[in-house]
């Protein structure tokens, strides 16, 4: 029996992986720095970005809570464990050998429907964000805790995993004058150490799913 402590002390890590690629930051300051109705355009955005993503990290909670009885991996929780944690390697590696710096994003003029259509593409093709907190999600599924325990470290899981998108909308509203100030130098700093540091947590986190899977894998 896993308590909650427990799960998050496990899910944790994983959602602040989830932080590390630079995509949604620079993607959420470019729609609040373009054009009008910045601060409508902004929400739509962030909030198309984080449903689309919480949907799909509930559909592999789902998958985690019903593949699963006691606790105990099955086949589908394992399997996930290896592919995601080959996945994470292999972005781990890319990064290092991916010379060229992210790519300024520019918006003169943007309208509602483009901003939905664009923050629902980006979370699903934001993948080196989204695939710790696919594996986070999983975890939560497969833990035996009460469902109200399930609700709130999966709320914890995406309030973390999403902070880059949310963050930057929070200090806009608050501050609009002045929130490129504070995120500015992140957002330089995620330029210039990003992909060392991808690599460096992606390689890390993909190893232990890795292993994780083989050793369950071995006991079947």
């Amino acid at each position: 029996m896993t308590d909650l402590s427990q799960l998050l002390t496990m899910v944790i890590p994983l959602a602040a992986a989830a932080m590390v690629s630079p995509v949604a930051v620079i993607a959420v300051m470019a729609v609040l720095s373009s054009g009008e109705h910045r601060a409508r355009n902004g929400t739509l955005f962030v909030a198309t970005y984080a449903t689309v993503f919480s949907l799909i990290c509930l559909a592999f909670l789902a998958v985690g809570h019903l593949t699963t009885s006691g606790g105990a991996p099955s086949m589908t929780t394992v399997s996930v464990d290896i592919v995601l944690g080959l996945i994470l390697i292999f972005v781990s590696v890319r990064s290092l050998l991916k010379k060229s710096p992210s790519k300024e994003v520019s918006l003169k003029t943007i309208g509602a429907a483009t901003v939905v259509m664009e923050g629902a593409a980006l979370s699903v093709s934001n993948i080196s964000s989204l695939i710790p907190a696919l594996a986070a999600s999983k975890d939560i599924g497969v833990a035996v805790v009460p469902p109200f325990d399930k609700a709130i470290a999966f709320i914890v899981t995406m309030a973390i995993a999403l902070c880059w998108v949310w963050g930057p909308l929070a200090i806009f509203l608050i501050t609009p004058q002045h929130f490129d100030q504070y995120l500015n130098p992140v957002i330089r700093f995620l330029r210039k150490h990003g992909s060392q540091l991808m690599a460096a947590v992606f390689f890390l986190i993909g190893i232990y799913l890795l292993s994780r899977g083989i050793i369950d894998l071995s006991a079947f």
